[in-house]
């Protein structure tokens, strides 16, 4: 199974997040914003020095949806070229924001050479309820195969901000790794999940 973080890099939560996966040795993948990893360089590069992968998430976090095709272009190549630039190129992964696609954005993301990956469960989704038992129950809903969706970025400038607490986020994520691990489950990146395929 795989864990996977939206929106980072983000200096309040990824730092406390990579702590948290370095203490259990699990290995992630990181969906970042452009924006955010040009004024975060130094995270980026603490990410794969850790073992973790790093993805694009397009340059601005726009609604891809809600764009025409030289606007999707823009963002999808503007975060890839964004990554190459601080060294981070190589990923051929792709998360839109919102998980929110078109047949255009897939024509997009196809032609730039990228998979588009998307998730099975979303701890923010659970966190209403509580950090332990949102915890709990994305551990038992988990599998085999699975991919969860968890966010280390809460803050965001530019055309689509956003301020978000991510500290229950932060909280959950020792919770979840002991249970995924009690349940026999070992996170890895998305391509080393992606590279097994189905499971039986």
């Amino acid at each position: 199974m795989a864990l996977s973080f939206d929106d980072g890099p983000d200096p309040d939560f990824t730092p406390a997040v990579l702590d948290v996966l370095g203490k259990y040795d699990a290995r992630a993948t990181f969906f970042v914003i452009g924006r955010n990893a040009a004024k975060h360089p130094d995270l980026i590069q603490k990410m794969l020095r850790e073992g973790h992968v790093v993805a694009n998430h397009t340059q601005d976090h726009l609604w891809l949806n809600e764009l025409d095709r030289d606007g999707i272009q823009d963002q999808v190549i503007g975060g890839l070229t964004t990554l190459g630039a601080i060294g981070a190129q190589g990923s051929s992964m792709f998360r839109p924001p919102r998980g929110w696609t078109s047949p255009t954005v897939a024509d997009v993301v196809n032609g730039a050479g990228l998979r588009s990956v998307f998730w099975s469960d979303c701890i923010e989704a659970r966190l209403s309820h509580g950090v332990r038992p949102a915890a709990e129950a994305l551990v038992g809903q988990s599998g085999p195969g699975s991919i969860i969706l968890c966010h280390d970025g809460g803050s965001l400038d530019g055309p689509n901000p956003q301020h978000i607490d991510r500290s229950r986020t932060v909280g959950a994520l020792g919770l979840i790794l002991r249970g995924l691990r009690g349940n026999g489950l070992c996170p890895v990146v998305l391509p080393e999940l992606l590279r097994a395929g189905r499971p039986f």
